[in-house]
């Protein structure tokens, strides 16, 4: 009888453990929210990289878009936002004029200089395009609170207004892909933006077609209130395609790229995470010498299958034979085949990578990248009204129908649905480019906002400005990729749990 002692003690106690569980068990939380449960938007915090090497101190553009009931947009009307602001948005000087980092990752004297104290720049006017000069000469703090956060936007602009790179949120992870030094970028710089209250150190990884370069070797130290500016042309010769990969191991940063020669170059918007399946929108009319980027982060080689959607549908790039992308390195791929059609391309990978474009355009041309379908609206906050430009949208819809309107929001709040009724239709596997006329006597830039309709499928789109005669088939002059502006966010579901510690 004693060997059946301790299990039987064991099993008591067991017991008596399943019984207070039991009868301690939570009831009914009040706080499930088994569906996830919607909040608005109230804090929202960008940062804008300084102005392009050799160019003009640039401007920033930015417009919030309120929920419904405080100044939303509205489909087919023109109407000025008449809400009460309650919120602002502030674009402060608190980053320091860029400067080179030192051989130990240490920001240098120069990148550490604090600018002169300027009067930070506040904007209220929720509804309304606006288009700012950001007090001091380095990045920008762009810091949003109550209806200025809801459906808020912000881009660095040119001096026409175009917006030429999204203010970013800060983060811990990002990729950044783009061509060579070889290839046409003469200059790569990096910039690294700290709004945060701590320390940030980022680790930068560098890889271009022939793998990872050992240029950048020491963590990068951002303080508070600070930003670095990084030559990254140093560790890049010869290179036909290049990847940069920003993380933080400690606090976060806003990071920006640009590329180019003397006075001409394009900054590289951030590119989409590492993923097996990725829609590049934006390749236009112009673009059949388009060279396509991707980048293989892990140790095992990629199979892709590239398919471009056109209007006139599905084209499959490089039919015959599989192509394949080297691990840990950039692999460019020249579209020929495209013709003069304009596209997005959907990359399929047996693992995951990161894609990117180069399309052909003044100076060194334009990116576009691998980008999330547009959620709620998407927003390009500057866009020019000069003479003689073309502004569009190239609209891909690369699994099922695709419907969203398209409005048109000036510097007075007026709202414009071009044509009266601009709601479009992009059919499964096309493309489709949509010319934005501008408001009419309207001398500021302006914004242009996309909003999907219920039960349409993914949508992805990019901003276009060409210049000269033809449309959107002229030389083209800018692409962004189009960013959704959430005016909410879904909570998390909130379940009843149980846990448990024994000792």
């Amino acid at each position: 009888m004693r060997r059946f002692t301790l299990p039987g003690a064991v099993l008591l106690a067991l017991a008596v453990v399943f019984a207070i569980a039991w009868g301690t068990q939570p009831g009914t939380a009040r706080v499930a929210m088994p569906n996830g449960q919607a909040a608005a938007v109230t804090s929202i915090t960008r940062s804008c990289p300084p102005a392009a090497p050799g160019s003009a101190a640039g401007r920033i553009s930015m417009i919030a878009l309120p929920g419904a009931g405080t100044g939303a947009v509205g489909s087919g009307t023109v109407k000025s936002a008449a809400a009460t602001p309650t919120g602002a948005a502030t674009f402060s000087a608190v980053l320091a004029a860029p400067g080179s980092t030192s051989p130990g990752g240490k920001p240098s004297a120069s990148a550490t200089a604090k600018t002169k104290e300027a009067q930070p720049v506040t904007v209220s006017a929720p509804g309304t395009a606006a288009t700012v000069t950001p007090p001091g000469g380095g990045g920008t703090a762009v810091a949003a609170t109550g209806q200025m956060a809801e459906g808020f936007e912000a881009e660095q602009t040119d001096a026409s207004g175009t917006g030429v790179v999204s203010c970013t949120h800060p983060g811990s992870d990002m990729w950044f892909v783009g061509t060579g030094q070889a290839a046409g970028a003469a200059q790569t710089r990096l910039y690294l933006m700290n709004t945060g209250t701590l320390t940030a150190t980022a680790d930068v990884t560098i890889l271009t077609d022939t793998g990872q370069q050992n240029g950048l070797t020491n963590a990068i130290t951002v303080p508070p209130d600070q930003s670095v500016a990084e030559n990254i042309t140093p560790y890049v010769g010869g290179s036909q395609a290049l990847a940069l990969h920003v993380q933080t191991s400690s606090g976060q940063v806003a990071a920006a790229v640009w590329e180019g020669g003397g006075t001409d170059g394009a900054w590289l918007p951030q590119a989409a995470a590492p993923a097996t399946s990725l829609v590049i929108p934006g390749l236009t009319v112009a673009s059949s010498a388009a060279k396509l980027f991707v980048v293989v982060p892990g140790p095992v080689n990629a199979r892709l299958k590239v398919v471009a959607y056109t209007p006139a549908g599905a084209v499959t790039q490089f039919p015959g034979s599989p192509v394949d992308a080297s691990a840990g390195a950039v692999t460019p791929l020249a579209l020929n085949s495209l013709g003069a059609s304009a596209a997005g391309l959907k990359v399929t990978s047996n693992v995951p990578v990161v894609a990117g474009a180069l399309v052909p355009g003044t100076g060194i041309g334009s990116f576009t990248t691998a980008v999330p379908p547009i959620t709620e609206q998407g927003v390009v906050a500057g866009n020019p009204v000069s003479r003689g430009v073309t502004v569009g949208l190239l609209l891909t819809a690369p699994s099922a129908a695709a419907r969203a309107s398209v409005s048109v929001i000036s510097a007075d709040g007026s709202v414009m649905t071009p044509a009266g009724d601009q709601t479009v239709t992009v059919t499964a596997g096309h493309t489709l480019a949509v010319a934005v006329p501008r408001p009419q006597d309207s001398r500021q830039p302006f914004a242009i906002v996309i909003t999907p309709q219920a039960a349409s499928g993914p949508l992805y789109a990019v901003r276009v400005v060409t210049s000269g005669t033809g449309g959107l088939t002229a030389p083209l002059s800018s692409l962004l990729p189009v960013s959704s502006a959430m005016t909410s966010i879904t909570l998390p579901p909130a379940e009843n749990s149980y846990t448990a510690v024994l000792p």
